[in-house]
C-alpha cells in the first residue's frame, strides 16, 4: 500500500503504486496514475491526468501537470495530458505543464534531470537522459532529443528542435533549431563546437566523431549556405549512421538552423 502522509490531499480516480510516497502537504489532482518507486517528498503538485512511471524523484515545491501558461487554454475543455517517463528528478521549483489543446499531451521521456526552477512549456517533447540546469525554460512545443544539456538561465523559443546529443550554452537564447551534436551559444549567436565531450562519454567510435567534426567544418566555418552544405556532407563524409541523422534533422527544419556566425538563422 501506498505511504501518504497524513496531510497530503488526493484527488478522485487516482493511481497509487504500492511503493510510492507521497510526503506531506502535496496534493495530487483527479485521474493521475503513479508508478512504483516514486517519491513526491514534500508540498509536490500533481495536475489531473499525469502518468508517471517507475523510479521519479519530486522534490517539494516542484508542479508537474499543472495547467499551461497560454491564453487558448480553456479549463472547462475535454482533458489534456502531461506523460512522464521512469527514473526522472524534478529539483524543487520546476515547472511541467499539461497540453493546451483537447486531447494533447507533454511528453518527458526516462532519466531527465530537471534542475530547480527549470520550465517546460505545453505540449513539449523531452527525450531521455535531457539535463536542464537551473533557470533554463522551453516554451511550447518544442522538441529535445536524447542526452541534449540545456544550461543555466537559458531559453527556447517556441516550437522549435535540439537534436540528440546537443548543447545550449549558460545564459543562451535560440528562435530556430540547434542540430544534433552541436554546441548553442548565445542569443541566437551560433554554433560554436560540437560536443566531444558528450560523444566520447557516449562511447561514439574515434570514426564517428572524426564524421562529425567534419560536419561541423562544412556546415558552420565556411560560410556554405544549407543546401551547398548538405550537398558538400553527401559528397565527401561517410555516411554512417550520425550523419544521416544529422542530414535528416536540418533537411526537416521548419525554422532554420542556428548558424556558424553571428547572423542566428540558416535556411
Amino acid at each position: 500500500m501506498a505511504k501518504i502522509h497524513p496531510t497530503a490531499v488526493i484527488g478522485s480516480d487516482v493511481e497509487l503504486a504500492d511503493s510510492v510516497e507521497v510526503g506531506p502537504y502535496s496534493v495530487i489532482e483527479d485521474h493521475v496514475k503513479i508508478g512504483p518507486g516514486c517519491k513526491l517528498q514534500a508540498q509536490c503538485h500533481i495536475g489531473s491526468y499525469v502518468t508517471m512511471g517507475e523510479d521519479n524523484v519530486v522534490y517539494p515545491f516542484a508542479s508537474i501537470g499543472t495547467d499551461p501558461e497560454d491564453y487558448a487554454y480553456d479549463p472547462a475543455q475535454e482533458p489534456s495530458f502531461t506523460r512522464i517517463g521512469s527514473r526522472n528528478k524534478f529539483r524543487e521549483g520546476v515547472t511541467v505543464n499539461k497540453g493546451t489543446h483537447p486531447g494533447t499531451v507533454t511528453v518527458i521521456g526516462d532519466g531527465c534531470f530537471l534542475m530547480a526552477n527549470a520550465h517546460v512549456a505545453h505540449n513539449c517533447v523531452l527525450g531521455n537522459g535531457v539535463i536542464m540546469v537551473p533557470f533554463s525554460g522551453i516554451a511550447g512545443y518544442c522538441e529535445i532529443g536524447d542526452r541534449c544539456l540545456i544550461s543555466g538561465l537559458s531559453g527556447m523559443h517556441q516550437f522549435c528542435r535540439m537534436g540528440r546529443l546537443a548543447v545550449l550554452s549558460g545564459g543562451s537564447t535560440i528562435s530556430v533549431d540547434l542540430p544534433p551534436f552541436m554546441i548553442g551559444d548565445g542569443r541566437n549567436g551560433g554554433v560554436r563546437g560540437f560536443n566531444i565531450v558528450g560523444l566520447r562519454r557516449a562511447g561514439f567510435a574515434p570514426e564517428t566523431i572524426h564524421a562529425i567534426k567534419k560536419i561541423y567544418d562544412i556546415f558552420f566555418r565556411h560560410g556554405l549556405n544549407v543546401k551547398n552544405a548538405i550537398a558538400k556532407t553527401e559528397a565527401e563524409v561517410p555516411q554512417l549512421p550520425e550523419v544521416v541523422e544529422f542530414l535528416d534533422f536540418v533537411k526537416t527544419t521548419k525554422r532554420g538552423i542556428l548558424n556558424g556566425d553571428r547572423h542566428g538563422r540558416r535556411s
